[in-house]
């Protein structure tokens, strides 16, 4: 082992600056076991300072040595630990210049470093749930020289995908689908008799909320899938988390009660209790010799009731941020012959190593640039708030005159302008988790009962949900209100995230009425317009981002406002009716025979207006049949 000098340690404590930077010499060999007991981790640990500013290691030895995951086999576990401390600070550094998804990398450094130490991708496959904690796993296989492209127009994606790495097992963006690719993967490598299968799936608390996680889970134990399913505990099931609602400011998911049950009931296992517990992977001859021996280990009632009921081997709780238990615990999971399914269970911190992340209320989950020192973001200068804080400000205005108004989101809503709807109404704020067919349906009874529930969901999220919206509210005809946030192209997150196939899928779908503000105003009315429409669902989709602000209004738009001002509520209007904001030849064509006279129509770029339409159009029909002129 290698441990950390007791001079150095003095060193660092007594320097004057709150600033850590980890001395690079300070690593010593041991001339004796009794030298010291105090781990490279440990010390990282307790000399980080509890206050700003905030600085990383001024260099990265062990991390400029990996390029890829089989540069990792050499390192001791000393030396991954610094390894982890050393990666969690390039993920700050790169994250800070680029924004981006954050903490949740953050959180499972060790446990990625620990992957893949053990297994050898890209022959074993690890598939991470959603995959927006990937940072990690991207810079140790051999991207860490792309992250300034990050979320970029030509540059490397922010989530996992296939065509970007034969590293990247399955691509993702959405929740809840790791453990059924995982599964597939195995199947598919037992019946094609691979060398290997070790298949696994990384799926957050938040994440297994979702029910496809449980069909998979199902499954897997019915079939005895041999797959590895890593359950990342950190107690952050919605974004932000604590958001007033109807459930009060607890996680939205009695899963997580549970799973934080164990955590409080057991301590975590060690890799002795494990190795004692492993009985139940091996031949039921063996199991029954060692039956008393895995009692006393686990005892008689254990905390994985819920999953070894559905046919897997339960593992944990487990430090996600010790990797003295988590590598030889992955390492016996890898080896074992058998070929049920474990799902081990890890309790991580989201953000952790970086006290700005640990102390939001959001753990800094998505960000955009910001100062390292102080965790601070950067924002750019706007004095327009965004369509989403429009929505939820319209949505209380109507709420507050009509009392039968709810509000649903699936686990959004910090995204969906529901935590906004949940500080001024919590007991009609009702967040179901990652559960977006839940909370379709979930809406739909509650139209059936005379409330109005608006079913706030992300237009890419809504997909999810395409069933029910058919099947339990469009045939049915009842009055849910669709609130499709981030409608249209949604920028850095990329081709998962983009809300371009609402339309499409929406449009086909009898007795739907479907809305599309052109500015701040027009979304205020469309709100209350949705409000008060009681004989079928309706639907109002509307982009990220911000309002115009009044005086653009009334430059771009003709609006003629009173004192200057944006009207502070907004008023229901006719449906199918729509206004004219703008002829050919853009703001300077007093009418439409001004601008065919001048000319000038599409000639100059502030005289053409765009038709945004998705999808692929048919080829062109020719004027007249084949063969005719």
């Amino acid at each position: 082992m290698k441990f950390i000098s007791a001079a150095a340690l003095t060193a660092v404590a007594a320097t004057t600056t709150t600033a850590f930077t980890l001395p690079t010499t300070a690593v010593q060999k041991s001339s004796s076991p009794a030298a010291s007991s105090t781990s490279l981790f440990e010390a990282i640990n307790r000399i980080t300072p509890a206050g700003p500013p905030y600085a990383g290691p001024t260099s990265k030895p062990i991390l400029d040595s990996v390029k890829f995951p089989h540069d990792m086999k050499r390192l001791d576990i000393t030396e991954l630990q610094q390894l982890s401390h050393e990666l969690r600070w390039e993920i700050i550094e790169a994250v800070s210049k680029t924004g981006g998804h954050f903490s949740s990398s953050l959180g499972v450094t060790e446990l990625t470093v620990a992957l893949h130490y053990v297994f050898d991708m890209p022959e074993d496959d690890i598939i991470w749930d959603v995959a927006h904690q990937c940072y990690a796993h991207k810079m140790l296989t051999g991207r860490r020289d792309r992250f300034p492209t990050l979320r970029q127009l030509g540059g490397m994606s922010g989530f996992c995908k296939r065509k970007e790495s034969e590293y990247d097992s399955f691509g993702a963006g959405h929740s809840s689908t790791s453990i059924s690719a995982a599964q597939g993967m195995s199947v598919a490598k037992s019946i094609l008799n691979k060398r290997k299968n070790n298949c696994i799936a990384v799926i957050g608390d938040g994440a297994i909320t979702g029910g496809m996680a449980y069909e998979a889970m199902n499954s897997g134990g019915y079939l005895s899938s041999r797959m590895i399913v890593v359950l990342n505990d950190n107690g952050q099931v919605s974004l932000p988390t604590g958001t007033q609602s109807a459930g009060g400011v607890k996680p939205a998911s009695q899963l997580s009660a549970y799973t934080s049950n164990l955590i409080v009931s057991k301590p975590f296992q060690d890799f002795r209790g494990f190795a004692k517990s492993l009985n139940k992977l091996f031949p039921e001859s063996v199991q029954e010799v060692n039956e008393r021996i895995d009692e006393y280990a686990r005892g008689v009632v254990t905390g994985g009731t819920l999953f070894e009921e559905l046919g897997f081997f339960y593992v944990g709780p487990i430090d996600g941020h010790d990797l003295e238990t988590l590598v030889p615990i992955l390492e016996k999971l890898r080896d074992s012959d058998s070929t049920k399914p474990v799902l081990l269970h890890i309790k991580t911190t989201k953000g952790y190593g970086y006290p700005p992340a640990m102390a939001a209320s959001d753990r800094m989950h998505g960000v955009g640039k910001f100062d390292i020192g102080t965790g601070v973001q950067v924002k750019g200068k706007t004095t327009a708030p965004s369509f989403t804080s429009i929505f939820a400000n319209a949505m209380i205005d109507a709420a507050t005159e009509d009392r039968a108004i709810v509000g649903i989101t699936a686990a959004m809503p910090g995204g969906t302008g529901m935590d906004i709807f949940g500080r001024r109404f919590p007991k009609r704020t009702f967040d179901v988790g990652i559960a977006e067919q839940h909370a379709v349906t979930f809406a739909a009874g509650m139209a059936c009962e005379g409330l109005k529930p608006f079913c706030c969901i992300y237009s890419t999220f809504m997909q999810r949900g395409y069933d029910q919206v058919v099947h339990d509210v469009a045939i049915q005809n009842l009055p849910v209100r669709f609130m499709l946030d981030r409608a249209g192209v949604v920028g850095n997150d990329g081709p998962t995230h983009h809300g371009c196939y609402d339309l499409a899928y929406l449009g086909c779908i009898p007795n739907l009425t479907i809305m599309s503000p052109s500015d701040e105003i027009e979304l205020r009315n469309m709100v209350m317009t949705c409000a008060g429409m009681d004989d079928g669902p309706s639907v109002l989709r509307y982009p990220r981002g911000i309002g115009y602000g009044a005086d653009a209004l009334q430059k771009l738009f003709g609006y003629d406002l009173e004192n200057g001002e944006i009207p502070a509520k907004g008023t229901p209007i006719e449906i199918g009716k729509g206004r004219i904001i703008r002829l050919p030849g853009g703001v300077r064509a007093m009418s439409a025979e001004d601008t065919r006279s001048a000319g000038s129509r599409g000639k100059r770029k502030e005289d053409r207006v765009a038709i945004l339409s998705f999808g692929s159009p048919p080829p062109p029909a020719p004027l007249f049949p084949p063969g005719r002129k």
